[in-house]
């Protein structure tokens, strides 16, 4: 995928591997929607409906430390129970450490995503290339990214739905020392609307949305359809030459979709798209989402 002839949008598909940093993640096996991973020491098996084929040895043999059994559609628990938190650390190629807590939750999830250490890296790399920058964190979760930005050295603003994760990630930020980060417990799309009337201007806009969920007033969001308009603001905030993230963990949503919005919606912009994908030590990949990331090449439109 690249862009027209003459045309101010520069597009580059990249498929981006786990780096090599993590010490204490390894995808071991994947497959029949099952994966098997080590965090720290404890094996830990999950659902995943992207683990499609058959993985390396059988699923029968895999012997994990707790196993996530699913009671829905969604929701399940840890069998034998699984309760105590602990902390994952990831050491940069440039030096910097980030400490994250992994905890257990019904979603099967445990706070982090190990495949976002490249963007970290990439993030990390860019701010401290734009000192003193105003990064605005969008359903910031458990707060990786926003911590990685304070460590750069950017003026960070946090805006989660949920207030058991703004929790999560002050308690993360705390773990890396850092206390000048500004915690939002708001809907996102309330918030941006709110910062675009004001005029105010981000030098980084990283957006982390989910497939559905709700606000805390109640409001349902639906990625397909809420994820225009939201980028319509949003393209009002981010400043000339600023870094703009966006992961998606939906399969609706590809690459080339992703593209073709931010063609639509921002002014020219470098940009690169793909997916985001974990790799076991035989070199078999498990891809986790889509990502599109960039640079705006012109200042934010009007309004």
């Amino acid at each position: 995928m690249t862009g027209r002839a003459g045309s101010p949008y520069l597009c580059q598909v990249e498929y981006h591997l786990l780096t090599p940093f993590w010490k204490s993640y390894e995808l071991i096996d994947f497959g029949e929607g099952q994966r098997l991973e080590r965090w720290d020491k404890l094996l830990l098996q999950r659902p995943d409906s992207w683990a499609i084929g058959t993985p390396t040895s059988q699923i029968d043999t895999w012997r994990p430390h707790h196993r996530f059994i699913l009671e829905g559609a969604y929701q399940g628990r840890w069998e034998p129970p699984l309760s105590e938190a602990w902390v994952m650390t990831y050491r940069s190629k440039k030096g910097w450490t980030l400490q994250l807590e992994a905890r257990p939750t019904r979603y099967k999830h445990l706070g982090l995503f190990p495949e976002q250490a490249v963007h970290w890296e990439w993030l990390y790399e860019g701010l401290r290339e734009r000192p003193p920058a105003r990064v605005l964190n969008l359903f910031a979760y458990t707060g990786a990214a926003s911590i990685v930005a304070a460590l750069a050295g950017a003026s960070v603003t946090h805006v989660d739905a949920s207030k058991p994760a703004i929790t999560w990630a002050n308690r993360n930020a705390q773990l890396n020392g850092i206390s000048t980060i500004r915690w939002i417990h708001e809907d996102v799309r309330a918030f941006v609307q709110r910062e675009r009337r004001r005029g105010h201007r981000y030098e980084a806009i990283l957006l982390d949305p989910p497939a559905y969920g709700l606000s805390p007033e109640g409001k349902r969001w639906l990625l397909e359809k809420d994820l225009p308009p939201l980028l319509q603001d949003v393209a009002a905030l981010l400043a000339q030459n600023g870094l703009l993230l966006l992961n998606t963990y939906s399969g609706d949503l590809s690459p080339a979709t992703l593209y073709r919005l931010t063609q639509e919606i921002f002014g020219s912009m470098a940009i690169e798209v793909g997916e985001l994908v974990l790799q076991t030590r035989t070199e078999r990949y498990l891809s986790t989402g889509y990502f599109l990331r960039g640079v705006r090449l012109s200042g934010p439109a009007a309004g």
